[in-house]
């Protein structure tokens, strides 16, 4: 979060940042030291500037060098439409359907009683 310090890179003043932020954690929590001064600068998130380092711009995995998996070929798809699932997508479920039916059940009486726009709503 502070400036560059003058002399060193971006890199190296991060981690001069990072190494100081994480000595006064370890002192504060452990007792050995006391916080006498109170940071009276509210930062906002918008004055806070982050510089991010990026060293690879393409992730391995899409580089195309590194083959992640022990299989070159595709795998062949098996369709079995007696299976189990295959009945179960078809058929739906019992919940399900008992769920659909009292809901078509209310909107159908609801649409009887708006009467509008039909002969007895005229």
């Amino acid at each position: 979060g502070q400036m560059k310090a003058a002399g060193m890179s971006a890199r190296k003043s991060a981690l001069n940042d990072d190494q100081r932020m994480w000595e006064e954690n370890r002192l504060l929590t452990s007792g050995a030291a006391v916080r006498t001064e109170v940071d009276l600068d509210h930062v906002n998130e918008e004055d806070e500037r982050t510089q991010l380092i990026v060293h690879q711009i393409k992730p391995p995995f899409l580089d195309g060098r590194v083959a992640f998996s022990t299989q070159r070929e595709g795998v062949a798809t098996v369709r079995d439409s007696s299976s189990d699932m295959a009945r179960m997508a078809r058929e739906g479920s019992a919940t399900l359907r008992m769920l659909r039916e009292k809901k078509d059940k209310g909107t159908m009486r609801q649409r009887f009683w708006e009467l509008g726009g039909s002969k007895m709503g005229d």
